[in-house]
């Protein structure tokens, strides 16, 4: 083999693993952070999405969303919308699991609420969410 067909086959390999180290570093998690149900059977679900590479190289964080629906998992009929959760403005050693915990959700008649531990807040209004297609 010459060495330019060797150059050529590291090449080749080396763009193979890089596109799957990204697909695999972008992937989406959707792994549930939070959970509520509305007493009137809505779900609410702060789940973690993909990464954000925004910050890289120093901050490589994911991002988190939250789905507000009538089913049980964020691929159904509902509502969803990024969050960005404010854990390091509590305390940065907290990790976004358990701050995620300290969130509290408060349903009403006009929507939800979700109310971070910082002071952040979100307002889904019931129009975004409730009914059916």
């Amino acid at each position: 083999m010459t060495r330019l067909k060797q150059a050529l086959l590291i090449l080749a390999s080396g763009v193979v693993c890089l596109v799957i180290a990204l697909f695999v570093l972008t992937r989406p998690s959707h792994r549930a952070l939070l959970r509520a149900t509305a007493p009137s059977g809505e779900n609410l679900i702060l789940f973690e999405g993909d990464r954000d590479f925004r910050g890289f190289p120093l901050s490589v964080a994911r991002r988190t969303y939250v789905y507000v629906g009538r089913d049980s998992a964020p691929t159904g009929y509902g509502h969803v919308t990024t969050f960005d959760l404010h854990p390091e403005m509590v305390d940065p050693a907290l990790s976004v699991e358990a701050y995620a915990r300290r969130v509290t959700v408060t349903w009403s008649e006009t929507g939800v609420t979700l109310e971070e531990p910082s002071g952040h807040r979100l307002f889904l209004p019931k129009r975004a969410y409730a009914g059916g297609r």
